[in-house]
């Protein structure tokens, strides 16, 4: 009789044990919300909604978008304007391709290679440098241009005209250029004379386009700090 005694109240004990062990939620809190493990920070879903971003999530009422402006200066409108229509526009990128341009430019037109300058330049540009690389040959002459130092590059106007985005960059720059003629004969400009100039380039692409490259459409007459000097002019205007 003891011993089925001894071995009730062993089966009760045991049974409580397991109860504690088992019978509970593993992994909730005491509202009944999944706990996460420190060590393993968001679970899966957090992490693809801070990524993703979730549309069907509720979003807080008190929740107000603030109008930030991306851009600011003169051109800050027309920025606005072409980033409005794509996307992908960055204008630090652009800035960018816009001083390593204005070198390769001035150093492709100077060498007379349309094939880099075709795929640099609008159609209207591309016919007025080829003119004058055509010109230069028919005289006999070559052109040497030597970009010191670019100083700097600077957007000062913007603006969205259809489909196409055009702007307005002003360069200071420090160069020289001369002519030669076919005995090497230096016969208008000077290389060892730097001249500090400033000049005004428009860039234009077809927003949204599959071809994210901008093109040189227009040059304006550049001031230089030697404006009496009869070197030859290291880029076309148009």
């Amino acid at each position: 009789m003891q011993d089925i005694l001894l071995y009730a109240i062993l089966t009760i004990i045991v049974g409580g044990l397991l109860y504690s062990v088992l019978g509970k939620d593993v992994g909730q809190d005491p509202r009944g919300k999944p706990n996460r493990d420190p060590k393993n920070g968001n679970d899966a879903t957090d992490v693809l909604e801070s990524f993703l971003g979730n549309p069907n999530k509720e979003k807080p009422q008190n929740s107000r978008k603030t109008a930030i402006p991306v851009f600011t200066g003169p051109a800050a409108e027309g920025l606005e304007q072409i980033l409005s229509a794509d996307s992908a526009f960055n204008l630090p990128q652009f800035l960018d391709g816009a001083k390593g341009a204005y070198g390769m430019i001035l150093e492709a037109f100077a060498a007379g290679d349309k094939d880099t300058l075709a795929n640099l330049l609008t159609d209207e540009v591309k016919d007025s440098y080829f003119a004058a690389i055509d010109d230069l040959k028919a005289r006999g002459l070559t052109q040497t241009t030597d970009l010191a130092r670019l100083i700097g590059a600077e957007v000062v106007s913007a603006k969205k005209s259809g489909k196409v985005g055009i702007i307005r960059v002003a360069y200071s720059a420090e160069l020289a250029t001369a002519l030669t003629d076919k005995d090497g004969k230096v016969v208008e400009g000077d290389l060892d004379m730097l001249s500090h100039v400033q000049e005004i380039w428009s860039y234009e692409r077809v927003l949204n386009d599959n071809n994210p490259n901008w093109r040189l459409s227009g040059v304006e007459p550049h001031t230089s700090n030697n404006p009496n000097s009869d070197g030859p002019d290291h880029s076309p205007d148009t």
